[in-house]
């Protein structure tokens, strides 16, 4: 009765203290006698790669835990009088794994040491998650081009929007998707720091060097209680010093020389294109560190640079230059521990595109720069049965994006050649906005792990944190001469001006999240039962928006403001977002030892998530305002005149909509009293919900062997939904709204609705029948590298459906194309769109065996569904409605797809043994070596130029490289 008064009594103290706390790796065990009781009092001594000395005792119970470990090889020593000392040897712990261990020890006369070689279970009994750990031996390894987005396409499940050929997209984001959750759910974290952009939500602040990484683990299901979305969960772990001094060195080199031959296309010999490839490529780098005091303080180092220069489609330079690098130090004196992290990343590119090469040309494309810092510490205490773990993280991020056609004058305005917007081809030429920003943050964590054993028949290990998250975004879009120039079709005169006052973000985000579970052991189960709380608010500061001018140096018209009144200077007020996203997340997880020897187990979780809103609730406050004019480009110049835009004589249309020869405008949304976009909320509005169900087995087929098998449903709902407010206030309905006849695509005839009013506002609520499923079955292999072998394979069938509502849908322009048809979300990552990611099927391999004579031959193979590919056609909707996409009748989203996709890498490297602790490794990687110029990109606009190929694999090329491990 007592511990439980203690247990409960633990329970309101920490409840009340209650961060994402990102796991390391846990060993957990129990001492027996050969008759299976518990042994208490035995002494344990952890030593390791990467620790000192640790030592712990057992408990009444027999218990002993050894927990927040980094992955690496580790070494327990078992003591207690009158007992064989024993020796557990060859304990090899990867990041977010738990091990368990049953060790028997026997009595003894005399002193007497056992030592066992014995490796732990690869199969988890403990977690849920669903995921894979890529190991240094894989980072290192295998073809893969090392950069963490092709890594990441290593996971079951894991869609990537390009296609990496031994390093063409490195340092370029991309956008990936796995398990039925939104990208925007992805979260990155460092050595358990939280680093994800609070702007470009679900992405990474800077490019990460993977070859100063130790291990990479990607959990893709059954999220742990400290991750706050059901999205992607990256968690990265450096490169940590031990008692000896250690490092590593690398250099990879590519040239044009060492290329495959690939045929062009026939749309690249009439655009008088060039084969896409990489010209030169260098990365090279250090890592180094060792002890400062023996057993307790320790210094690691990382330095590398990336030297990319990548060929475009065009034949212009894609080029490159990323530096990454860290300084930390750790210590551990008795049951205190730390770490102090200094993260720097750099990056300069020249010629990084938007939608593809072949969509841009040299005035449109962005030079980047952009460096970043992230300042992390953190300390762990354990008192008694409690581990205490509190982190602070400060992330120092922005980049800025030059486009090549203008310059930034005097007055902060982007000046220079127009940037034409063509409809048909689609392309962007000549110029294309300026931006820059800076994203800062700070995390601040407090977690912890209790133990108490033997209440209500189990063992427990209580978990908490809290976690505070404060950051700030300020950023700036400066339009060239503040408009687009915009043609229907090139080289033809008709077209319009968009007039876009440069647009600025001054925006505040805030996260504050307790969590509280309790895993309780009953012999072979093992049940975890928790809640999470997250609120999430937004922010605005104050700053001037500034308002437009006509552009046209040397005539009586220059910097003429132009209507002032909806387009001039706009004062954004100081103010809190009046809703914020709160969520109460269940989380319930069971596993089962079937066989009681760790090598049969039965998992399933169940959890509601909620989602990351990051910048969100601020930036729908933020006017963005934009005003259109028809434009008739007498000259065919490209270039705006005064009297091409505003003198009847030139303008082909007649009047327009809401003036002369305005075309669109979305200044009626805009609150000129108060400086904000018109908004209202429904009082019950609140973040999109994920709702899981993970069903697995995994079975251990030896020592490092083992498959599974796991099931996924996932149903994500509550989905955002914005509807107009009307003239007076009142909200729109879908009386607003009438079929106006049909619109012709391609060969068939959609329906084309149009609105009666034009709102003036925006009212925020939440869809309550529309949703999005995904049911998915992954069959995952996975050997560890042992007996000269390691291999990883998986199968993954899933189905990503979206379900709409009619009557939740005012405007049904393309309902039947999208209703009951895959979810497919169209790339944002840096450098390209149009890539429309979904594959219902996918297959990955991925291995290295080890030949005679210090010989490694590898591979990873992947092969999928080719992805979606909708065509469309561009109409414009009066009404306010504007442009607008239509789809082909009689089709669903996801029918029509890009041809079945597959690549294959080998790796072969030769090792030197110098000693014991030195290793020199040549390697020569080959990339796409079936040399497939495979489609990855077509024109989908339905008209003359439907399905040029935009977009191919690069052809196969060779990377020669050399290691020295020491």
């Amino acid at each position: 009765m007592k511990k439980l008064v203690l247990l409960f009594a633990a329970l309101a103290l920490i409840s009340s203290v209650a961060v994402a706390q990102v796991q390391l790796a846990d060993i957990y065990g129990t001492v027996v006698l050969p008759d299976g009781s518990s042994i208490p009092g035995v002494t344990i001594t952890i030593t390791g790669d990467v620790i000192g000395k640790k030592t712990t005792v057992t408990s009444e119970e027999g218990n002993f835990r050894f927990l927040k470990l980094s992955p690496g090889n580790y070494e327990l020593m078992f003591e207690l009088e009158g007992f064989k000392t024993i020796i557990r040897k060859g304990i090899r712990l990867f990041v977010g794994k738990n091990v368990t261990l049953t060790v028997p020890m026997e009595t003894t006369t005399i002193r007497e040491e056992v030592v066992v070689t014995a490796k732990a279970s690869v199969v988890d009994t403990r977690k849920t998650s669903v995921g894979v750990n890529i190991s240094k031996e894989m980072i290192q390894s295998l073809p893969t081009a090392r950069n963490p987005f092709t890594i990441l396409s290593l996971a079951p499940g894991m869609m990537v929007d390009r296609v990496d050929v031994g390093g063409n997209e490195s340092g370029q984001q991309s956008s990936f998707y796995a398990g039925g959750a939104s990208s925007d759910d992805t979260t990155w974290n460092v050595d358990g720091a939280n680093i994800t952009d609070p702007s470009a939500i679900g992405a990474a602040p800077a490019y990460l060097n993977m070859n100063a990484y130790e291990e990479m683990q990607i959990t893709v299901g059954a999220n742990d209680i400290g991750a706050q979305t059901g999205g992607v969960q990256l968690n990265f772990v450096s490169k940590r010093a031990g008692n000896r001094f250690a490092g590593d060195f690398h250099l990879y080199v590519q040239d044009k020389a060492w290329e495959m031959k690939q045929d062009l296309t026939p749309y690249m010999t009439r655009s008088k294109y060039v084969t896409p490839g990489i010209n030169r490529l260098y990365q090279y780098g250090v890592n180094f560190g060792g002890p400062i005091v023996k057993d307790h303080v320790f210094f690691m180092g990382s330095y590398a640079i990336q030297d990319i220069h990548g060929r475009q489609i065009t034949g212009d330079e894609d080029a490159t230059w990323l530096l990454s690098g860290y300084a930390k130090m750790n210590f551990q004196f008795g049951n205190t521990s730390g770490d102090l992290n200094l993260t720097h990343d750099a990056k300069k590119k020249w010629g990084r595109t938007v939608l593809s090469a072949a969509q841009q040309n040299n005035g449109s494309l962005f030079d980047q720069d952009g460096p970043g810092w992230v300042y992390y510490g953190a300390i762990q205490q354990i008192l008694g049965n409690l581990m205490l773990d509190a982190k602070v993280a400060y992330t120092d991020g922005g980049f800025v994006l030059d486009p090549r056609g203008g310059t930034i004058n005097a007055e902060g305005d982007h000046v220079g050649t127009d940037w034409l917007y063509l409809f048909s081809p689609y392309k962007w030429l000549n110029n294309t906005y300026h931006y820059i920003t800076n994203r800062n943050q700070i995390n601040l964590s407090l977690n912890g792990n209790y133990f108490a054993e033997n209440i209500l028949g189990a063992d427990h290990e209580i978990r908490f944190g809290v976690d505070y998250v404060d950051a700030t975004t300020t950023s700036q879009s400066l339009y060239p001469n503040q408009r687009i120039a915009v043609k229907y079709t090139q080289g033809e005169p008709w077209g319009e001006v968009w007039f876009c006052p440069n647009w600025g973000l001054d925006v505040g985000f805030n996260r504050t999240s307790f969590y509280l579970s309790d895993t309780a052991t009953f012999g072979k189960l093992n049940v975890t039962l928790g809640a999470r709380y997250d609120k999430e608010s937004g922010s605005l500061n104050s700053y001037l928006q500034k308002g437009v001018y006509w552009y046209e140096p040397g005539t009586t018209h220059h910097k003429e403001k132009l209507l002032p009144a909806t387009m001039g200077d706009l004062n954004i007020p100081a103010m809190d977002v009046p809703v914020s996203w709160t969520t109460i997340s269940p989380r319930l997880s069971l596993t089962y030892d079937i066989s009681g020897d760790g090598k049969n187990v039965l998992k399933l979780a169940v959890a509601r998530y909620g989602s990351q809103s990051g910048n969100e609730l601020a930036n729908n406050l933020v006017p963005r305002r934009e005003t259109d004019f028809y434009w008739y480009d007498n000259n065919n110049d490209d270039t705006p005149q005064w009297n091409e835009v505003f003198n009847w004589y030139y303008y082909a249309y007649g009047p327009g909509y809401s003036g002369g020869y305005q075309s669109w405008t979305n200044t009626q949304l805009v609150d000129y009293t108060q400086g904000i976009r018109r908004v209202q909320y429904n009082a019950d509005y609140n973040t999109p919900l994920l709702d899981e169900l993970t069903l697995s087995f995994e079975k251990a087929l030896g020592e490092d062997l083992a498959i599974s098998v796991a099931g996924f449903y996932k149903k994500r709902h509550n989905l955002t939904r914005a509807i107009g407010i009307l003239p007076g206030g009142a909200i729109e309905t879908a009386a607003n709204w009438y079929q106006s006849g049909t619109q012709t695509v391609g060969d068939t005839q959609v329906p084309k609705w149009l609105r009666y009013v034009r709102p003036v506002g925006t009212y925020y609520t939440n869809y309550e029948k529309d949703y999005e499923k995904y049911m998915a079955v992954n069959v995952v292999f996975t050997k560890k590298m042992s007996n000269k072998w390691m291999a990883d394979a998986s199968f993954t069938y899933s189905d990503w459906m979206s379900t709409m509502d009619r009557s939740e849908h005012f405007d049904q322009n393309n309902f039947d194309f999208f209703n009951e048809a895959v979810v497919a979300p169209q790339s944002g990552g840096s450098g390209m769109t149009g890539i429309y990611v979904n594959s219902r099927w996918m297959f990955k391999l991925s291995g290295l065996y080890q030949l005679p004579f210090g010989l490694n031959l590898s591979a990873v193979f992947q092969a999928r569904e080719g992805y979606v590919i909708p065509y469309r056609t561009r109409i414009y909707l009066p009404g306010g409605i504007g442009w607008t996409y239509f789809y082909e009748g009689g089709k669903k989203f996801g029918d029509d797809r890009l041809p079945t996709f597959a690549i294959l890498n080998l790796g072969l490297e030769k090792v030197f043994k110098i000693s014991d602790n030195s290793t020199a490794t040549l390697f020569v990687d080959w990339y796409n070596v079936t040399n497939k110029q495979a489609t990855l990109k077509l024109d989908n606009t339905i008209g003359p130029n439907k399905d040029e190929i935009q977009m191919v694999t690069n052809p196969g090329n060779f990377q020669f490289g050399f290691r020295l491990n020491f």
